[in-house]
C-alpha cells in the first residue's frame, strides 16, 4: 500500500473502483482502515453526483450497496443493488452494470 498521487479527471471513476478495492479488502482482512478509505471515496462520489448524476449515481449506489451487505443490512443493500444496476442500464454504462450484475450475484 503506498500513497498514490492522482488527479480526479475522470469525476468518480477512480473513487469508484478505488472503493471495490477497498470493500474487497474490508472482507478479507476485517481491518477497520479500509472501511475508513471506503468511507472516503464515498464521500467524493457523492460530491461527484451533486455535478455529475448521470456519470456517478450507479457508482455511487454500487458501493452503498456493497457497505450495506458488509454491514449485513442486506434489504437495504438489495435494493440498492437493483437501483445501481437499473440506473447503469438506463444511462448506458453496461459495463458497469456488468459489475454490478458480478456483485449481486456474489451477494446471493
Amino acid at each position: 500500500e503506498k500513497t498514490m498521487s492522482r488527479k480526479s479527471l475522470y469525476y468518480g471513476v477512480i473513487e469508484f473502483y478505488d472503493g471495490l478495492v477497498f470493500l474487497a479488502m474490508a472482507r478479507e482482512t476485517n481491518d477497520v482502515k479500509w472501511s475508513l478509505k471506503l468511507s472516503e471515496a464515498l464521500s467524493k462520489l457523492e460530491s461527484f453526483v451533486q455535478t455529475g448524476k448521470v456519470n456517478c449515481e450507479h457508482k455511487l449506489l454500487l458501493l452503498q450497496a456493497e457497505a450495506k451487505s458488509l454491514l449485513g443490512k442486506n434489504e437495504d443493500a438489495l435494493s440498492k443493488y437493483e437501483l445501481a444496476i437499473a440506473i447503469a442500464g438506463k444511462n448506458g454504462f453496461v459495463h458497469e452494470q456488468a459489475i454490478a450484475n458480478e456483485r449481486v450475484g456474489d451477494f446471493f
